[in-house]
């Protein structure tokens, strides 16, 4: 489907996008000032924790290398290079805790100086490191530079840039997207779309209704997914439909786990996915479906891994001569001049096969972030899915958005917040959602709310429904009257009759203790008594997979560890509330610890 990128008039006759009006233009250099401040704050923070620390510290922490040198040299996804390391150092790689997909900076002399090389962890391979970078320095070839973990500054670059596109457009898809967003301009609707043939037959009406709204949407349509509503289920059935009208779709999320949710059941349904996102962050079942795997399978890139194999044969003929002292000044430039031209010619090829896979796809995933991607270049979609918009700062929306003529948004601004560093930027309007903000405006034509819920016990389900959705919650029939001891193997327990149960440990001087050197809280008496429940739970004959428990402190997490390692190893899940929040489990354990 082609997209024009004319301006389309408003109902008032004029045309939208001349330039951001008044409260558009004023949110946005709000929010740019918010997130130059976040980024300042986190710079901050992770420098400070950094400088604390000596580099041998640092090393025994697990978040340094020295004494580095480049083995091999591939070619990598997005025109870049992936230089394998390998570390002369006594101990090794040893139990590095920088894992794949991180932010590193190579360094010599500091690791804050502007000739540090920034680069990405791509994974180890026994006793090598694999490390992504825009280019080859040639200083990196003489060996002996060390490995910091760097914090993750292109997030921040990439929320910029969005914010910027949004500012300047003076027409088009994005201009338009600008005005509704932030109350300049109504959202449009075109009639309904005819009858639809349904792909899951088993959609509730709430579930229907939103896809109806959303394939009629102009430019925006917002769907609310309380806990257990089927948010995703919706969510796919309406790509799908997407997908049959002819359209594009970039699908998104803020977090890695929502993303492959969503590639999983696009690809069951038998739609053609490129997952983009690196490798090591992607689920097992979609990793087939990254743009690494789907590469390997193309003509170009056994011809880029051949001249990559011919680069490796000249670096390795350059170090020989050099160690015999055959190797006079003009014959080592010459032989490095034709491994850098047959390495820029594997670049081009595989830039080239990497096109031709994007554009034979029918739905794009990435994370919001990751759809800012150099793959991508400036392509546009027909529509643009956000899942999890409430867990998407404004910046890391925009990203995913600025490619968009229509935008169908998925959230639940009742549940937790995204994650600000900075207090006073969360406080000053960061921490709230473009989703949030709508939703808060009671802009019904673009809005539908799922109500009937498939996860809880209707006993457990009535509280948040009261207290957060006006009671509108409906449970299903499978789930209304579900019990602990319906599962295949539980017995019953007469001293837990109910399917919710509180444990008040007031007056037990059961008090919350934190390190000097940590600011996370434990309370280890009621680590101690939650590990108890756990275990009554396990004797009932409920698998360790089954049973969650959640806190808001990560100490207390580290404590519950501990207390039940055995379980834990056999996949008792224990986390924080931040960690868990969209899962889900047949028994859950809130400890609140304070």
């Amino acid at each position: 489907m082609t997209i024009s990128n004319k301006p389309s008039s408003r109902p008032d006759g004029r045309e939208s996008g001349s330039k951001a009006g008044g409260k558009a233009k004023e949110r946005l250099e709000q929010l740019e000032a918010l997130w130059l401040q976040e980024r300042e704050t986190s710079h901050a923070r992770f420098l400070e924790e950094r400088r604390a620390k000596t580099l041998k510290q640092r090393v025994d922490d697990g978040h340094a290398l020295t004494d580095l040198r480049v083995v091999e040299v591939d070619a990598a996804p997005g025109g870049r290079l992936l230089l394998w390391l390998e570390t002369t150092a006594r101990q090794g790689l040893g139990d590095l805790r920088v894992g794949s997909g991180d932010p590193v900076r190579l360094w010599w002399e500091d690791p804050d100086s502007p000739e540090a090389v920034l680069g990405v962890v791509s994974r180890r391979r026994g006793e090598r490191l694999g490390v992504m970078v825009e280019d080859l320095v040639d200083r990196l070839e003489q060996g002996a530079f060390s490995l910091d973990r760097d914090e993750p500054q292109t997030t921040f670059q990439r929320g910029l840039q969005a914010i910027q596109s949004f500012k300047q457009a003076r027409d088009g898809e994005i201009a338009q997207l600008r005005e509704i967003f932030y109350g300049e301009a109504p959202a449009l609707f075109a009639p309904r779309p005819s009858l639809l043939h349904w792909v899951d037959r088993g959609l509730n009406p709430p579930q229907q209704a939103a896809i109806y709204t959303a394939l009629s949407a102009e430019h925006i349509a917002l769907i609310h997914g309380p806990p257990g509503t089927g948010k995703t289920r919706t969510l796919v059935e309406f790509i799908l439909q997407s997908v049959r009208r002819g359209e594009r779709v970039l699908a998104t999320a803020a977090s890695n786990t929502a993303v492959d949710n969503l590639a999983e059941r696009l690809v069951d349904a038998g739609i053609s996915v490129v997952r983009l996102g690196h490798p090591a962050r992607v689920s097992a079942r979609i990793e087939a479906h990254t743009m690494d795997a789907l590469l390997e399978k193309e003509e170009d890139f056994a011809l880029a891994s051949r001249w990559m194999r011919e680069v490796r044969e000249i670096r390795n003929r350059i170090e020989r001569k050099i160690s015999r002292g055959e190797l006079p000044r003009a014959e080592r430039l010459t032989l490095k001049e034709e491994a850098r031209a047959l390495m820029n010619d594997a670049r081009r090829q595989l830039k080239g096969a990497q096109e031709a896979i994007l554009d034979r796809s029918q739905v794009i995933c990435s994370t919001a972030a990751g759809a800012d991607s150099g793959l991508l270049g400036k392509r546009r979609f027909d529509t643009v899915v956000l899942d999890e918009a409430t867990q998407a700062v404004d910046p890391m929306a925009l990203v995913a958005l600025s490619r968009a003529r229509r935008v169908v948004m998925a959230g639940d601004p009742m549940q937790l917040p995204p994650t600000v560093i900075d207090l006073e930027a969360e406080r000053a309007g960061l921490g709230e959602t473009l989703f949030a903000r709508m939703y808060a405006q009671k802009r019904d034509s673009m809005l539908t709310m799922l109500t009937i819920q498939y996860r809880m016990n209707e006993t457990i389900m009535s509280f948040p429904s009261t207290q957060l959705y006006g009671g509108a919650l409906i449970a299903a029939d499978k789930n209304r009257a579900h019990r602990l001891e319906d599962l295949d193997g539980v017995a019953s327990d007469p001293l837990r009759p109910h399917p919710l149960m509180f444990l008040d440990t007031a007056g037990t001087g059961w008090n919350e203790l934190n390190d000097q050197d940590d600011p996370s809280i434990a309370n280890p008496e009621q680590a101690a008594r939650v590990a108890a429940e756990v275990t009554r739970l396990l004797g009932r004959g409920i698998q360790p997979t089954y049973i969650a428990v959640i806190t808001p402190y990560y100490a207390q997490v580290r404590q519950l560890r501990a207390l039940l390692s055995d379980a834990h190893h056999r996949g008792l899940e224990i986390d924080t509330v931040d960690g868990f929040q969209g899962r889900e489990k047949e028994a859950v354990i809130v400890d609140l610890v304070r």
